[in-house]
């Protein structure tokens, strides 16, 4: 493995090296282009005996050494090159800011003689090794192997090279996401917490299982919060809890203190029970630490009942952590068949038409997997990119087949899944793969981030005759093969990649536990390093000794720990082969000057830095591609004059040169999403079209933006705003598009022309506009949110509305609007709808029509005094209906044929109505219902007796019921009720007595009561209470409660 990781390492730097050399050789003159000619004539003879090495290097320590020799050279002449290329990028910007007159390849500023000479030097003296090199190689008869071409196999033309990608379907799981969710949910199970283990060998789909049953429907209903980790070899009881806070909070923990961090993940799970789910785990003698951890989850939320998931590969782990004989569920491997249909997604799709020959050889292959699911994607992915019968044979008959014999750790997979690595066809893909053996096990790949450091470390190259030229979109492409489930790979390449520290080009510091020091023999390697992570504590401590560098990211908290860096240390401007720069977490207040001579630098980040006080001036980075920051005084001046910037998330408006709207003009290459702001200081029409934005074919979110105060409203600005707008044609393929706070009347002329890719539209506080355009020639929207256009009275219907299309449709605080459309019947394809805030709105017709509906929310719409719920919406699953004021009538049928209703909130109707409407039928939702929110008026004087039947409801939630004295007792006979919440009750006196009737809710876990009741009952009903619930006393301090009213009725 090591063997076939070198060589593609060495070709993959060649092909850099060649490159290079070629577009040095058209700006080269004289002596210097003839020495640069010379060169790529001996690195394409290299290369092509390159190949040859590779098969005789197994076993051939001659060989290995000249591979050694080779890598050597061809790292300095990548070096040596690489300089030339920044010393003409340099030369471009002198010319370009007209500091200096022109001057060949060769020159420098400083001294252009010595440099000439010292290059040339360099250069003669990579010939002549080189040279070397291929004398050499013709002792071992290593020869050209592109003299005879290969017969080429058949490919499928799906997907090129899918050798991680999950197969879509998870396949052959159903009984088992079935059954552990019954162990999950066993109401039997009274445990506060208890561990369900799941325990199989490496390969057989522990990890998937479990995001499966996460997905689970009756899981996320049951569970108030999921939280899901990965532990691996390292169970740190403090890491877990801050990852924890982290998925929790959704964003980085900066907490030091596991005290603090216990009570901030108290505040986020408080009345809530929780499932948590420790994947891959592996402490097997480490029970104290699972003691400590179990302790501090125990202390979470004693009155809950949550559960804790750990997949592991060992019994005794299970063990260790306190899971009892009947909560271990033993994976088992998948039947034949199975394994067949993942190869057979994986290689021919959803296709039914098979070849016998190829099914047959692929249903033995599918024998050999031995039931573990990941063989039979990673084998299925193989066999996709080689449809050939004698392709297949050879998977068939290899001898890698015999490390899964009697293999019951799931370690025997690795010589499965090195084969098929070593049949991906590209090696530049198998490179991509070998960088990403730099991160720890189960990190999460971000894609475009993953690309551009494969980018800056050289590894992206265009194939010969290939369509696609520009590098990200090859990328992508190597990205989709590996963005699943790339753990054993990378562990694979890991230990080929291992040896003498001296050999090292990429280096992550961010897995040594210490942030502030540097290892011992880190001066050692800084020298020839191409990639290095590291924690900011370190960044400043560093020797400055970094020659080669090409990618340096420096992580850690956002700006609030003692490691903050006000000020980069001076040496990052030295760094001239540097391409990836991430110094998002740094808390920097100013972007330094140094940075503007890092010529070759493609991606720049400095996300998060909210300290920063001046924009920086990026126009001297040429050959910038992507830039990344997150707040307006972040936001980078001179971008105009990148014509190859592909990232730029926001472009802030302003009127100073560099700044200005039209300075957008060149950025065709412009990808992903723009967010355009202070739009009100573009003055007109014209100058709104020199920004070119219908030019820009690979954005796919742009979001408009206007500014200005909300009272400030005038004519002038109206028209100004239409202008502007009109001005600003997005691309005709944008799939996302974002109007905010624009001001004008109507909409531009170009909303009339289809936009045929557009997929989501939202239209966001236009307060003066009057009218919504037809939508009808959007022939592939889904999503279209229509929120505080306080002037919109209709939605022009002039060609029948609305696109059959639509998902998600929502209109918000739109108070003029009177209809949305006539005949929605024809959206079929709809699955929510949201109307709040529409006070004028008199009808929403057609809504027996929306076949597919499945959320429906008509919420402040007191023009209707009616509602009709068709009888056909089977599909929906939750339904509100909230504050209309005016509403007197609901048909007394219509709740009870929504069959597959799960979550009902309603009320908030009219005062001269003193029951509740429409419930009458509300027990056929027996089966089906499980949470329900009733809210109040002034006249009610009772709860709705209809819901007493509703066996099944899990969560009661009563709101807003003033006139409510006492609560029935019938509210004991919902047996399944778990959680039960009262809210703004003022006058309640009377609770439930559960001692008088042999009905209470038995599985009732949280009850919450704000305020408590008013009179001298209260010391029996508290008897009942602890009664009814087992947690009850801890939740509500109820010993507290009652001295605080004792203390009340002597003050009275």
């Amino acid at each position: 493995m090591a063997d076939v990781v070198l060589t593609f390492l060495i070709e993959a730097t060649l092909s850099q090296v060649t490159s290079a050399a070629s577009e040095l050789i058209k700006l080269a003159g004289g002596r210097g282009k003839k020495d640069l000619k010379t060169l790529q004539d001996k690195l394409d003879l290299i290369h092509d005996v390159l190949f040859g090495a590779e098969e005789k290097q197994h076993g051939n320590r001659a060989v290995r050494r000249w591979l050694e020799k080779l890598k050597m050279v061809a790292r300095e002449a990548e070096d040596v090159l690489d300089e030339l290329v920044y010393e003409e990028l340099k030369r471009k910007v002198e010319i370009r800011g007209q500091r200096k007159k022109k001057v060949r390849v060769f020159f420098t500023r400083s001294n252009p003689f010595i440099f000439r000479l010292r290059m040339a030097n360099k250069i003669k003296n990579l010939i002549t090794s080189i040279d070397d090199i291929n004398k050499e190689a013709r002792q071992y008869n290593l020869e050209s192997r592109f003299a005879v071409s290969a017969p080429e196999s058949r490919s499928n033309p799906q997907t090129a090279h899918p050798f991680l990608g999950y197969c879509s379907q998870v396949m052959g799981r159903e009984d088992d996401v079935s059954n552990l969710v019954d162990l999950l949910i066993d109401p039997s199970n009274k445990q506060s917490l208890s561990v369900i283990s799941v325990v199989g060998m490496g390969g057989l789909g522990k990890t998937t299982l479990v995001k499966s049953v996460e997905k689970d429907e009756t899981i996320r209903e049951h569970f108030g919060k999921i939280v899901s980790i990965c532990v691996s070899e390292d169970f740190n009881v403090k890491r877990i809890l801050e990852d924890m806070l982290e998925c929790l909070s959704k964003e980085s923990c900066s907490i030091r203190s596991e005290s603090a961090i216990m009570e901030k993940i108290k505040e986020k799970l408080e009345n809530k029970n929780y499932l948590l789910i420790l994947d891959d785990v592996w402490n097997e003698n480490e029970s104290v630490k699972w003691e400590e951890l179990s302790g501090c989850l125990s202390e979470i939320n004693k009155n809950k009942v949550s559960r804790v998931v750990v997949t592991t590969r060992s019994r005794r782990v299970a063990s260790t952590m306190g899971t009892r004989d009947g909560h271990v569920y033993h994976l088992k491997g998948l039947k034949h068949d199975e394994c067949w249909s993942i190869i057979k997604q994986r290689v021919f799709g959803d296709s039914s038409v098979l070849d016998p020959e190829l099914e047959e050889i692929g249903r033995q292959i599918a024998k050999k997997c031995r039931g573990v699911p990941l063989v039979a994607n990673i084998i299925g992915a193989s066999l996709s990119t080689r449809i050939d019968r004698h392709e297949w044979l050879s998977v068939q008959n290899s001898d890698a087949w015999d490390s899964l014999k009697d293999d019951s750790t799931g370690r025997g997979i690795l010589g499965v899944l090195q084969s098929s690595f070593d049949r991906l066809p590209d090696p530049a893909l198998k490179n991509c793969f070998a960088c990403c053996s730099i991160f720890p096990k189960d990190y999460v790949y971000e894609r475009d981030s993953l690309v551009q450091l494969w980018m800056a470390g050289g590894l992206l190259q265009p194939s010969e005759g290939s369509s696609v030229a520009i590098l990200e979109d090859i990328g992508d492409k190597y990205f989709m093969t590996s963005m699943s489930n790339s753990n054993s790979e990378t562990l694979m390449l890991k230990a080929a990649s291992r040896g003498k520290i001296a050999h090292v080009r990429h280096l992550n510091l961010n897995l040594v536990d210490d942030m502030e020091t540097v290892p011992t023999n880190f001066a050692e390697v800084a020298g020839k390093l191409h990639a290095l992570f590291l924690k900011k504590g370190m960044l400043c401590k560093l020797p400055e000794c970094f020659k080669r560098l090409r990618i340096l990211v420096v992580s850690g908290q956002y700006n609030f720990d003692r490691h903050r860096i006000e000020q980069l240390p001076t040496w990052i401007g030295e760094m001239k082969h540097l391409r990836y720069l991430d110094i998002s977490t740094a808390g920097i207040k100013e972007l330094p000057q140094f940075i503007m001579k890092l010529y070759h630098l493609q991606t720049l980040r400095f996300e998060h830095c909210y300290l920063i006080e001046r924009q920086p001036q990026v126009e001297n980075l040429v050959n910038l591609k992507h830039i990344y920051f997150s707040h307006e005084n972040g936001a980078p001046v001179g971008i105009g004059r990148l014509a190859d910037l592909q990232t730029l998330p926001f472009f802030f408006v302003g009127r100073q040169k560099g700044s200005q709207i039209e300075d957008l003009r060149r950025l065709n290459q412009l990808r992903g999403s723009l967010n355009i702001r202070h739009l009100e200081l573009v003055e007109n029409y014209i100058e709104a079209k020199k920004a070119k934005l219908c030019e820009k074919t690979r954005l796919h979110k742009l979001v408009l933006n206007w500014e200005r105060p909300m009272w400030r409203e005038s004519y002038r600005e109206c028209k100004q705003d239409e202008d502007v707008l009109e001005g600003l044609q997005p691309p005709s393929r944008v799939q996302h598009l974002e109007i905010d706070n624009y001001r004008g009347e109507k909409c531009p002329t170009w909303m009339d022309c289809p936009l045929s890719g557009l997929l989501s539209l939202e239209i966001n506080y236009c307060r003066m506009l009057k009218s919504i355009p037809s939508m009808r020639g959007f022939s592939a929207l889904q999503e279209l949110n229509i929120i505080l256009c306080l002037k919109v009275t209709s939605m022009r219907d002039d060609v029948s509305g609305l696109p059959t299309s639509l998902r998600r449709l929502t209109v918000t605080c739109c108070p003029r609007l009177q209809t949305i459309v006539h005949g929605p019947s024809s959206l079929t394809c709809l699955e929510e709808l949201k109307v709040i805030g529409c006070g004028n709105l008199r009808n929403i017709p057609g809504i027996d029509g929306l076949s597919s509906l499945k959320k429906l929310t008509i919420q402040e719409c007191d023009g209707l005094v009616s509602v009709s719920l068709p009888t056909n919406l089977h599909s929906l699953i939750k339904l509100n209906i909230l504050n209309w004021h005016n509403l007197r009538c609901i048909p007394e049928e219509s709740l009870g044929d929504l069959v597959s209703l799960r979550t009902l909130k309603i009320g908030g109707f009219s005062k001269e109505i003193e029951e509740f409407p429409g419930l009458s039928s509300i027990q056929r939702l027996n089966a089906s219902l499980r949470n329900l929110k009733l809210i109040g008026w002034e006249t009610l004087k009772c709860l709705p007796p209809q819901i007493q039947h509703l066996t099944s409801l899990r969560d009661l939630v009563i709101f807003n019921f003033n006139q409510v004295e006492a609560l029935p007792e019938w509210l004991g006979s919902l047996s399944s009720l778990q959680c039960l919440t009262i809210q703004c009750c003022k006058n309640l006196k009377y609770l439930p007595n559960s001692t008088e009737t042999k009905q209470r809710p038995s599985e009732l876990s949280f009850l919450q009561i704000d305020g408590f009741p008013e009179s001298s009952h209260w010391s029996r009903t508290r008897r009942s209470l602890m009664e009814q619930s087992k947690y009850y006393q801890q939740k509500l301090e109820l010993d507290q409660l009652l001295k605080s009213y004792q203390q009340r009725q002597v003050g009275e």
